[in-house]
């Protein structure tokens, strides 16, 4: 799935969130038990046990900040499950951007202007504790959500656009909740065969009202319906299931074929999701699926 970051420079917003719906992931080939994979791997290890992993025991700060205890608990549960490497500087500034300031924009607060500073309480062989002393600048004012806007999209009613963006007018504006907006409507468009699907934010800010009014751009693309169905050495029952859900001529929704491979995993042949095989035709707006235990790209 292709990410973007929906970016309002002026103002510090950062939103990083899927925003391209996409069939399952379909290896074209088969995948090895040891390889250039297995030895990359090794090779990260061996550089994980070299470093010392940063664990972060505390978060002061020199005022009373709008988050609660909980809020801080949970930056700390998150930095300490990044393998931050203690030696590097870059950690400090991980924190205070992915966990320090996140925290506020989700509280409506994304003009926060933060600095931090660390201080050691002790190390190991392969772990380094730290107190966080983080200084507030600036809080900034408040945010609540203003008016929102879907435009280019005609697939979709808009009545289920907002269905399943999860911020309304006037409430607090968060920054992990129109993530949350973005991937739902990605979710939402593949389930109408909407495959080339993204999604582009815009905003307008009113200090005065204290106020951010969104405008989501939609490109709808190509609607991709069901071509041909090939089904090959699968036991009859589970055949009749999968093409219930792959009929020729409906939309084409991937949501239930992962579902499918999903549930009956223990019972596929063992390759399972490898040996199937999606082909778009775009110019048609198709795609022809294949399921044929046979085939190994490796073993052409």
């Amino acid at each position: 799935m292709f990410t973007i970051c929906l970016l309002a420079v002026a103002n510090g917003l950062l939103i990083c969130a899927p925003s391209r719906a996409q069939a399952p992931a379909v290896t074209q080939g088969c995948p090895s038990p040891s390889g250039p994979s297995e030895k990359l791997g090794a090779n990260a290890n061996e550089k994980a046990e070299a470093s010392r992993k940063v664990i972060v025991e505390r978060i002061e700060f020199d005022r009373p900040v709008h988050l609660s205890d909980s809020d801080v608990e949970q930056i700390i549960k998150t930095a300490n499950e990044n393998e931050w490497d203690a030696d590097s500087p870059a950690w400090v500034e991980g924190l205070a951007e992915i966990g320090l300031r996140s925290a506020w924009q989700d509280q409506g607060y994304f003009k926060i202007d933060i600095a931090a500073r660390t201080q050691s309480l002790g190390s190991g062989s392969n772990y380094e504790r730290f107190l966080v002393a983080d200084y507030v600048i600036n809080e900034g004012l408040q945010f609540h959500v203003g008016n929102i806007q879907f435009t280019g999209g005609t697939g979709i009613l808009e009545a289920e656009l907002r269905g399943v963006f999860p911020l309304r007018e006037g409430e607090i504006f968060s920054v992990r909740q129109i993530r949350a907006g973005i991937e739902g409507l990605t979710k939402l468009y593949s389930s109408q065969g909407y495959l080339d699907f993204t999604a582009r934010l815009d905003t307008e800010i009113d200090d005065n009202l204290q106020r951010i009014s969104l405008v989501m751009r939609l490109d709808e693309q190509k609607q991709f319906r069901v071509g041909s169905v090939e089904i090959r050495g699968l036991d009859p029952s589970l055949e009749a299931r999968l093409r219930s859900i792959v009929v020729p001529g409906e939309v084409f929704n991937p949501q239930p074929l992962e579902t499918f491979f999903k549930e009956n995993r223990p019972v596929l042949p063992s390759r399972g999701l490898d040996n199937f095989q999606i082909r778009r035709n775009v110019r048609m707006g198709i795609v022809d699926l294949t399921f044929d235990p046979r085939f190994c790209r490796d073993s052409e």
